[in-house]
């Protein structure tokens, strides 16, 4: 084809299916691989474990340290580029922050007895751990979905 002549609707159209493929490819490239966001949520739900049998400067140890490991694995790593940041999915990212918080909030609030100790600990750091799991997921598939979609404004993504 010549740079003057106009395509073909089958060649418009498998131009468009190529470029939403690459587009899908390299959205799919940028995804946080599923055991950092484990070993985030695993040390978060360690901490609240920690913390609700009162072992608060373990607990807090378990929190900076995880933090500052995940940090470098997380710069190292530095797949997850392109960041969709529109009012739309600072909304979203609230919303869900805002149900992530509330568990946290109500698994700290709860006084066990001491005879529910270390059941009680455990089951809220398990729950802690699998609320923040599937919150650092969701953000992910929200951001890949968005990037894949090109459903943003060039001056939205960061």
């Amino acid at each position: 084809m010549e740079a003057h002549e106009q395509p073909t609707p089958e060649e418009a159209r498998a131009s468009l299916e190529q470029i939403i493929a690459s587009r899908t490819a390299a959205a799919q490239a940028t995804r946080r691989p599923a055991w950092i966001d484990a070993g985030i949520s695993t040390a978060a739900g360690a901490t609240i474990a920690l913390g609700t049998a009162g072992y608060w400067v373990a607990a807090i140890v378990v929190l900076v340290v995880g933090s500052l490991v995940f940090a470098v694995v997380l710069h190292r790593q530095a797949r997850g580029r392109g960041q969709v940041l529109d009012q739309r999915a600072i909304g979203a990212r609230t919303l869900r922050f805002a149900l992530l918080y509330a568990v946290l909030f109500v698994l700290g609030q709860i006084e066990a007895p001491p005879n529910w100790q270390p059941w009680y600990s455990l089951g809220a750091g398990l729950i802690a751990a699998m609320a923040g799991y599937a919150w650092l997921r969701f953000e992910d598939r929200y951001r890949v979905r968005r990037l894949t979609a090109g459903d943003y404004d060039r001056y939205d993504l960061i």
